[in-house]
């Protein structure tokens, strides 16, 4: 028959500690005593008593002894009872079944109902009534915990040897009942990890024995587990082997509780062997010599972390104890705990950094090849482009000190945190950030990170998106990033668009801060998208409606309108109707006698009554005249002197209307006469009136050209010119002809200008990107 040993057989960590420590500090006393036996295993009592250490049940018979605390813990009334007797107090409460107990104050200080699930006559058990309030309550069952109503809050904890299956079934009945209750998870871990390790072992065995006190409730725990698996028998020592049982299997596994000595173990093992079986020399098999592993300082080593407390962690690394892991040997992040960094059975590794022999205490450093790790982490992210993320540390004017953990440190400059200019960092102080390694040294620690370069990156892979998915003709939503004199640049979603001044509004705007302010939520039209250029031409008039369909409606031929001067132009006035409708005046349609500018007559911002002419609806065209609605105006003195002033006063300025009387008649007839009998030297003064009567018409089919419809393109829309020259009659064929150039030379002219303010757009966009 084959024996096979599991590996956590015997003592835990915990109770190996009790007892080891109780010899050492019981040491000297002529009386010692436990205050109920220091673990549930008779061996172990027996054992101790060899040292002259009793146990007792009761605070009143220590009499001033020097008395240990057992490891199931005891109420706070019992501890304060000892101190009024003067005992000399050694507490070995494990250190899981404190933590337990400072959770179970906790709550009951709280106000909160207390439910305990575990085994009511078990001391641990006890023990947490007592710090949990005498109105706790313990549980053992679903029914039972159905039968409970409360009407403050409720907390459920658990005796830290149950059975870790059945606590999980009360847990999920808890959470039913108690949907706001809080629930810990208390069971130690060995348990778990001894019922998980056995079940592994079933798979290579017949059988399996169990070595444990029949009060011992891990041990309960174990043989349950095993009783599922395999035919199993529970063994108080070695007398208690059932021979009959045993021959009946060729393998046998043999397992044991945590607070099992070793000899009793060992105990079992020879007596299996004078019958003839044969144990299995193997990894699994239990060590009886004590040969453990001898760690060196400076080693390197692997582990298991035992338990956790505020101050230390201690690790399983195979030695004659657990080495012990100092908060001071751990990078710990602000307000961080050890408890919230290590869990029992977490693997870890350490360097050794310092071993007495006689005490048996190891003392290990975790921070130190942490470090290391994390040094060849960043090394990696760097040569991969890989994105880290740790904590702002420190705030400085040329940028951020991140704390990348394991005492590792990086510098992030103010150049790097962002696209945008930011003026001060406080706002990232202890904030989680995002980064990439740019540049990193180690024999001269320089670590360079950027934040700025995976915006960059996420910004890129935005604008692609959006230019993909924008549709010409869509309208969305934006806000307005910056204005400048030719438009507004507006945030689309992580790309800027531009509107551009003629796109602000129907009417007419000198600067975008007239209708616009930075940070304004609007709705704007998309009019063409380059992708390859990223430029996004945007509206927002055409979100509007087209004032003119309703100044169509409401004005007519030959009506009387008051209206304001917005513009003055060589060949006439332009003048607001309605908000975004504007007419025009020509010069000529002024006054009644020569006008050199339209300055003469009217002032920019006046408000003026003028005559509608015609309208052209398709064209967007209104003629207004001046001079009819105010009727025959005298001459102006300052408009004769101004022509004399530019010798270009005519007679018709001076004499105005006597021309039409019957006595000058015949002295205008003379005056031609005489004209044509001059010399030959004045015909360029006929030669210059002929040209300024053919610029005057120049002029007249610029503003024609001013008035032409524009198309979505922005060139004059043929159509409709074609349109208006139909309606237009004319005898003059050379008239037409120099309208039609100046027409299109305005609107070469117009082209050009938009060309270079969109260009102007398209490098101020370019240099605020670089910015």
């Amino acid at each position: 028959m084959q024996v096979i040993m599991a590996k956590r057989a015997g003592f835990c960590s915990g109770v190996k500690r009790a007892v080891n420590r109780l010899l050492e500090e019981s040491a000297g006393f002529e009386k010692v005593n436990t205050l109920g036996p220091l673990v549930h295993n008779d061996d172990v009592v027996n054992y101790l008593k060899r040292y002259s250490i009793e146990v007792i049940e009761q605070p009143e018979e220590a009499d001033g002894a020097f008395v240990a605390v057992r490891t199931h813990g005891v109420p706070p009334s019992m501890l304060s009872n000892l101190k009024e007797r003067g005992a000399v107090i050694i507490d070995l409460t494990c250190p899981r079944v404190s933590k337990v107990q400072q959770i179970a104050a906790g709550l009951f200080s709280s106000g909160k109902q207390v439910l305990i699930f575990g085994n009511r006559d078990h001391p641990e058990v006890r023990g947490l009534v007592g710090w949990a309030g005498e109105k706790a309550i313990v549980v053992t069952s679903t029914d039972e915990l159905a039968d409970l109503s409360f009407e403050q809050s409720v907390a459920l904890i658990a005796q830290t040897t149950a059975d870790p299956g059945q606590y999980e079934e009360i847990k999920k009945a808890f959470r039913e009942k108690f949907p706001e209750g809080e629930v810990f998870q208390t069971i130690c871990p060995e348990t778990g990890l001894r019922q998980k390790e056995v079940v592994n072992l079933a798979q290579r065995v017949e059988a399996l024995i169990v070595v444990g006190s029949k009060s011992s409730a891990n041990t309960k725990a174990l043989f349950d587990c095993c009783r599922q698996l395999k035919p199993s028998c529970r063994v108080t020592n070695a007398g208690e082997l059932d021979w009959s049982f045993l021959q009946e299997f060729k393998t046998v596994g043999v397992t044991a509780g945590a607070s099992t000595p070793p000899w009793t173990i060992k105990e079992v093992v020879e007596s299996m062997e004078n019958e003839n079986l044969d144990v299995q020399q193997n990894e699994e098999q239990f060590d009886f010599t004590g040969d453990v592993k001898v760690p060196q300082v400076g080693e390197q080593v692997s582990g298991k972390v035992a338990r956790v407390t505020a101050e230390e962690v201690y690790v399983d690394i195979g030695a004659k104890t657990e080495a012990i892991l100092p908060v001071e040997e751990v990078h710990l992040e602000k307000d961080k705990e050890l408890t919230e960094l290590f869990a029992p059975e977490d693997d870890i590794e350490v360097t050794v950094l310092e071993i007495d022999e006689q005490e048996g205490k190891v003392v290990v450093s975790h921070k130190r090849l942490a470090r290391e790790k994390r040094l060849k982490e960043i090394e990696l992210a760097m040569d991969d482009d890989l994105i880290m993320e740790g904590r702002v540390k420190q705030v400085v004017q040329a940028g951020m000190v991140i704390d990348l953990g394991a005492g590792v440190e990086g510098f992030m400059p103010g150049s790097l945190v962002d696209v945008r200019f930011i003026p001060d960092f406080q706002e990232f102080k202890d904030e989680q950030v995002q980064f990439k390694v740019l540049e990193f040294d180690r024999d001269k620690g320089k670590l360079i990170l950027t934040r700025k370069k995976i915006i960059e990156e996420e910004n890129a892979l935005k604008r692609e998106d959006i230019l993909q998915s924008l549709e010409v003709g869509s309208t969305i939503k934006g806000v307005v990033k910056r204005l400048t004199n030719f438009g507004a640049f507006v945030d689309i979603g992580g790309i800027d668009g531009l509107v551009h001044i003629s796109e602000l509004s129907w009417e007419r705007v000198g600067h975008p801060s007239e209708v616009l302010k930075v940070s304004d939520e609007i709705e704007v039209k998309v009019l063409e998208v380059i992708p390859e250029k990223e430029r996004i031409s945007l509206s927002i008039r055409k979100t509007q409606p087209d004032p003119w369909t309703r100044a169509v409606q409401e004005l007519e031929g030959g009506q009387l309108i008051t209206g304001k001067v917005t513009r003055l132009v060589n060949f006439g006035a332009f003048i607001e109707l309605r908000p975004g409708v504007e007419g025009l005046a020509h010069i000529s349609q002024l006054a009644d006698y020569h006008v050199q500018h339209p300055s003469e007559i009217l002032k920019e911002g006046e408000e003026v009554e003028v005559k509608i002419l015609e309208i052209k609806p398709k064209a967007k065209r209104i003629s207004l005249s001046v001079k009819e609605a105010r009727g025959v105006t005298a001459v102006s003195t300052e408009a004769v002197v101004n022509g004399a002033e530019n010798g270009q006063v005519t007679l018709g300025d001076v004499f105005g209307e006597m021309f039409d009387n019957e006595d000058f008649s015949n002295a205008g007839k003379i005056a031609e006469e005489e004209v044509k009998q001059e010399p030959s030297e004045e015909k360029p003064d006929k030669a210059e009136k002929d040209s300024s009567e053919n610029e005057d018409k120049i002029e007249s089919a610029a503003i024609e050209d001013e008035e032409a419809p524009v198309g979505e393109d922005g060139k004059i829309e043929e159509a409709a010119l074609i349109e208006e020259k139909d309606e237009e009659e004319s005898s003059e064929e050379p008239i037409e002809k120099v309208i039609e150039e100046a027409a299109e030379e305005e609107a070469a002219a117009e082209e050009e200008e938009t060309a270079e303010e969109t260009t102007e757009a398209e490098e101020t966009k370019e240099e605020s990107d670089r910015e």
